[in-house]
């Protein structure tokens, strides 16, 4: 039988989920819970704790508690643009300050990786629902970057169906490292957080179904932003 502060929980969940409370709304505080649940304050804060450890509410001291903003899950395995993993979870995608300039220093990792002398910075935030969430910047040799637009990217926000509508290339597989990372002071500007955040930083060798090199990316979002989930199986 669920414990006292499991019903409670459940309850507030599912109050969540349904919209009852709005996002980034304020929650009754804990002794009007307690009184509309006949439980104590300590079964509230027990509710509560479990709710906030699960990244579906925030508290904040001296303020009350909230309804937390939900992040992008990302399963691992899925070789999905960004647009068509906000689509799956029902999210308006959306993309903001792009740029295609030539890069006179691209990272070690992209000149050992991609082909060409020269490598190209395709740097763009993408949002979900109107909120920033990842900043990207995807380095592609000569042969591919000419035939990336900004307007493509407006049109289209994908660089993938970019690639494939302008280059018939379809990006068939990746190898990604997760890290955790500061944002620097431009991190910090693009994605409108305080230098030093805490970001889930991504780097990504891709390739096409033909085995060609064609993109080094680096992601970052902010830790509460995004998620990668892992299935296993045995």
């Amino acid at each position: 039988m669920p414990s006292a502060y499991q019903k409670v929980a459940d309850s507030l969940r599912n109050l969540i989920d349904s919209g009852a409370f709005e996002l980034d709304g304020k929650l009754p505080g804990e002794m009007d819970l307690a009184l509309t649940y006949g439980v104590s304050r300590n079964t509230i804060r027990q509710a509560l704790s479990q709710l906030e450890a699960s990244n579906l509410i925030r508290r904040q001291q001296g303020k009350g508690t909230f309804v937390a903003e939900q992040g992008v899950s990302h399963v691992l395995g899925n070789l999905l643009s960004f647009t068509a993993t906000l689509r799956e979870l029902g999210k308006v995608p959306g993309i903001s300050d792009i740029s295609i300039e030539l890069d006179p220093k691209p990272p070690a990792a992209a000149s050992q990786f991609l082909p060409g002398s020269h490598l190209w910075n395709v740097q763009r935030i993408r949002t979900a629902d109107g909120r920033p969430f990842c900043l990207m910047q995807s380095w592609l040799p000569d042969a591919i970057a000419g035939s990336v637009k900004v307007s493509d990217l407006q049109e289209k926000q994908s660089l993938y169906d970019v690639l494939h509508d302008n280059l018939a290339i379809i990006p068939a597989t990746a190898t990604e490292v997760i890290r955790s990372e500061p944002a620097s002071a431009t991190d910090a500007k693009m994605l409108n957080v305080p230098p030093g955040t805490a970001l889930l930083t991504t780097y990504r060798w891709t390739s096409d179904h033909r085995n060609r090199a064609v993109e080094y990316v680096r992601n970052a979002s902010p830790g509460d932003r995004y998620e990668y989930v892992i299935k296993l199986v045995q």
